[in-house]
């Protein structure tokens, strides 16, 4: 981190006593402020910063929490204003990590600023926030974040802005609101009483009645005219004769300035004061360094004793920077007359500087100034990584590089890799990608042979895998993280797993799961080694993803559920990979049935969808979403158009999955037609008119059978029933060789419905029986709550006893089921009633008929029975009417279910 901007955080410190104008004494005069918004306007000179500090000194001092931060001309953005508020309210918010820049980078200002309200939220009652020099920024985009404070945030906070032209927040709003508070020049201007203030009873004793009447007059109650009069007449051995000369015109504060400020010095202290003009923020070690004065320590006290416009900028009084006004006048007295070469050297010296003390834009300002862009390039090429990973100020980073790439330069390989980076970070994967290309060129071209350095390879390699990955191309992100894989050896574990987590996603994409589980069984090795809490909580995602994409949603909640815990105490509530975590277990608990957990993740989740994570993680939150969707975007927690806007910040395949997602939802809805044309989008439909699918999503087989399932769904929908029972039986024998049991529940209740539909019952019940026994173990209850009035139906028109449950687990899944069917009539109640395995039996079974439940159980047949027991089939016939009485049943099957469900049977 630099050591050049300590002040940003803490207002700076002043030497002079602090003279309050008779408009702002009522602010000190209590421990609140006049409204949730003070804005301070005014020209340079009026002292705004020095009202702010003296305000954020008393506020602290009554206990309110104050927080302060502060622009200039390095620091000028809506970027900068963010990164500043997140720097001081957001924990962690300074370091970076290239993995969790990788996926956090790129943030929208909206969601950021949520963040920033979330923060704000969290702090104690009663907090303000100040903002100097808020006019550096002419940012567009800061109205928004202004409104957003004031507009978006708890009662008990407030917000101080300081500036030298009205800030653009919506002001008719909050006056009309009562949330504004206006000071202006006026109420800044220094009164004659205030002017007395500032001279002194020394000076005034010095001057004729009516004097001090005079300067503020002629001062016009500027308090920089009226500062600089105090130290020019106190040093004047005829304060009269010299404020006879003054007039208060800008012109005429430059003569005096350079007649009666400078003259007063020593030549020496006077060429110093020429020689760090052209210093934004100095101390005494850069002022000697930058000047080559061995006096330079001696002449900053000097400056500070004489209070010459000079401000402390820490508390330990270090750090300094001129006035406004005072270091414009100097540096154009510098221009004047000292030599361009004098200037270049300060310049040079004072960036050499900084670089040592880690001060790198600093630094590389001071070079550019120079003239210098040659030496610029070097730095960079030394400070490439240092300055993208830690510094972190990536938009600067990538003016730099480009503004040298104009100016002919030819810069090495460590600049162009971290620029690729760089813009990674900033999710521009696309131009990145281009980007890296051409880097691969230029380093071929350079060494005669692609890629010579070992070390510089393995890293470009991370970099391919990860770019391809985020563009989509997933066939070249899995063959470059094979090779890459093929050759690691002494790599960082982190570079291992992150690779090895690329390859695992393309595999999953494939539904290869083999594949992807032993890819994530690398990648969990590696993050143990490198022990990354972030990494291990996106080793947890994509160790799930293969059990979410075969339909093991308990387990996969179980754990995910788990490692989110983890990540929101390791990394934070708000962070990208917290959001991630959620938007996979969302899906998890909806497909289980429990829609208010999902509900809450996924509004958690959605937030940072915009800008964290990879398509195929996304994809889970938004198929979530879309599943708890009631239809309408008015009034609803889930809006459509905010899935979409999702859907756009990534590749073209997300959207054309969430379309899928949606054709199959509006049709649970009843909503046809409405699903007909979000289906054309993907050319899907009877009258497609000779649309095809987008091609994105056919690229992998993931995007291929979720085409095929909505395609089926439209055909059942649109009453095709011959045809889709064809292509349900293909994707069901699909399904169960790829272990994809999740979609095999589906496909089971689809062709339940096609029978139904057919008025064919018995097989109907068959594929929901067989529904029931593969989503029992893996509680899968999304898809029959999808298709309840259909079960409703097959489950009222068909006795309890009949359905041949072999499995405890199965009836309790059953009876869960039936417990959230609609049954208002007494029927269906009674069936509920008597699924209750819990019941005690009225009769216990004799020996013989234990001794019979456990051959039947065993398969053999009432032939065998008899033969096995020595009696006829007749009286075998007898013992299992008997048997099925006291269970309750009327078949084998079920005598067997209900058997082992009251433990009358072991296995």
């Amino acid at each position: 981190m630099s050591t050049i901007a300590p002040w940003r955080r803490e207002p700076p410190e002043f030497a002079f006593a602090v003279v309050r104008t008779a408009a702002v004494v009522p602010l000190f005069e209590t421990s609140a402020l006049p409204a949730r918004v003070l804005s301070v306007t005014a020209p340079t000179g009026y002292g705004k910063t020095v009202l702010l500090t003296e305000l954020y000194r008393h506020l602290a001092g009554v206990g309110l929490e104050t927080i302060w931060i502060s622009l200039d001309e390095r620091k000028h953005s809506t970027e900068d204003v963010i990164q500043l508020l997140e720097a001081a309210l957001v924990a962690g918010a300074g370091q970076r990590d290239l993995n969790v820049a990788l996926h956090e980078s790129g943030v929208p200002v909206e969601r950021r600023v949520e963040a920033l309200l979330e923060a704000l939220s969290l702090l104690s009652d009663s907090a303000v926030l100040f903002i100097d020099n808020i006019s550096y920024c002419e940012d567009e985009t800061l109205g928004r974040l202004l409104d957003a404070l004031v507009f978006q945030t708890p009662s008990w906070f407030s917000l101080v802005l300081g500036g030298t032209h009205e800030p653009p927040l919506n002001t008719t709003r909050a006056k009309l609101e009562g949330k504004l508070k206006q000071f202006t020049y006026r109420d800044l201007s220094m009164k004659a009483r205030d002017v007395a203030n500032v001279l002194g009873e020394d000076l005034c004793a010095r001057l004729a009645p009516g004097a001090v009447d005079q300067i503020a007059q002629r001062s016009e109650g500027w308090p920089a005219a009226v500062r600089l009069m105090q130290i020019i007449l106190a040093d004047a051995d005829d304060p009269e004769a010299t404020l006879a000369r003054f007039s208060g015109s800008d012109e005429d504060l430059a003569a005096m300035l350079n007649r009666q400020v400078l003259t007063v010095f020593d030549k020496s202290l006077h060429t110093f004061l020429l020689k760090i003009a052209g210093l934004r923020s100095f101390s005494a070690e850069l002022c000697e360094a930058a000047t080559g004065d061995d006096k330079a320590a001696q002449h900053v006290a000097e400056l500070v004793r004489r209070n010459l416009f000079v401000i402390p900028l820490d508390r330990n009084q270090r750090w300094y920077r001129l006035h406004g006004l005072f270091r414009e006048f100097l540096g154009d007295e510098a221009r004047r007359t000292l030599s361009d070469a004098t200037r270049k050297g300060i310049w040079l010296r004072a960036a050499q500087w900084c670089e040592q003390e880690g001060a790198l834009s600093d630094a590389m300002a001071y070079l550019l100034a120079a003239g210098e862009s040659a030496k610029a390039a070097a730095l960079v090429d030394r400070v490439a990584s240092r300055f993208v990973r830690d510094n972190g100020d990536l938009h600067k980073y990538i003016q730099w590089v480009e503004q040298l790439r104009e100016a002919g330069h030819e810069l090495g390989a460590e600049v162009e890799f971290w620029y690729v980076w760089a813009l990674v970070f900033h999710h521009r994967y696309d131009y990145a990608r281009l980007q890296l290309e051409r880097f691969k060129a230029r380093i071929a071209a350079r060494s005669g042979e692609a890629l010579a350095d070992a070390d510089l390879q393995r890293r470009i390699g991370i970099l391919t895998t990860s770019i391809d990955t985020y563009t989509d191309h997933l066939d070249d992100a899995r063959k470059a993280a094979d090779d890459w894989l093929a050759q690691r050896d002494a790599d960082d574990p982190f570079d291992v797993a992150t690779v090895a987590c690329v390859a695992s996603i393309h595999a999953s994409a494939e539904l290869d799961f083999a594949a992807a589980n032993g890819y994530v069984r690398t990648a969990q090795a590696s993050i143990k080694q490198a022990d990354s809490d972030y990494g291990k909580a996106w080793a947890g995602v994509l160790a799930n993803l293969p059990r979410i994409l075969q339909g093991e949603f308990a387990d996969a909640g179980q754990d995910l559920n788990a490692v989110l815990k983890g990540a929101r105490s390791q990394l934070g509530e708000r962070t990208g990979m917290a959001g991630t975590l959620a938007l996979a277990t969302a899906l998890c608990e909806i497909e289980c049935g429990d829609d208010a957990a999902a509900e809450q993740l996924l509004r958690d989740g959605l937030s940072r969808a915009h800008s964290h994570g990879i398509l195929d993680t996304a994809s889970l939150g938004l198929e979530a979403a879309v599943k708890l969707w009631g239809g309408s975007d008015h009034g609803q927690r889930i809006s459509i158009a905010e899935l979409r806007e999702i859907a756009a910040g990534y590749p073209p395949r997300l959207a054309a999955m969430l379309s899928c997602y949606l054709v199959q939802r509006l049709l649970r809805l009843g909503r046809s037609e409405d699903a007909r044309l979000e289906a054309m989008k993907i050319g899907l439909g009877t009258n497609g008119e000779g649309r095809k699918p987008p091609e994105a999503l056919l690229v992998n087989e993931r995007g291929r059978v979720l085409y095929a399932m909505t395609e089926l769904e439209l055909l059942l929908h649109e009453s095709h029933l011959r045809q889709a029972e064809a292509q349900a039986r293909e994707l069901a024998k699909s399904a169960r060789d790829g272990a994809r049991w999740g979609q095999l529940v589906e496909l089971e209740l689809i062709q339940m419905h096609i029978a139904i539909w057919s008025h064919n019952p018995s097989p109907a019940a068959s594929h929901f029986t067989r529904a029931i026994h593969l989503a029992a173990k893996r509680r899968i209850m999304r898809p029959f709550l999808d298709r309840i009035e259909l079960v409703a139906g097959l489950v009222n028109e068909t006795k309890p006893q009949s359905w041949g449950f072999t499995q405890n687990e199965e009836w309790q899944f059953f009876t869960r089921i039936c417990e959230r069917l609609p049954s208002a009539n007494s029927a269906m109640a009674e069936q509920l009633e008597s699924l209750d395995v819990e019941t005690q039996l009225l009769e216990s079974p004799t020996a013989r008929e234990m001794e019979l439940l456990a051959l039947i159980e065993a398969g053999l047949s009432n032939q065998q029975l008899a033969d096995r027991l020595s009696v006829s089939v007749s009286t075998v016939k007898w013992h299992l009417y008997n048997l099925y009485a006291k269970l309750g049943v009327s078949s084998r099957s079920a005598a067997v279910a209900k058997a082992r469900a009251l433990n009358l049977l072991t296995r």
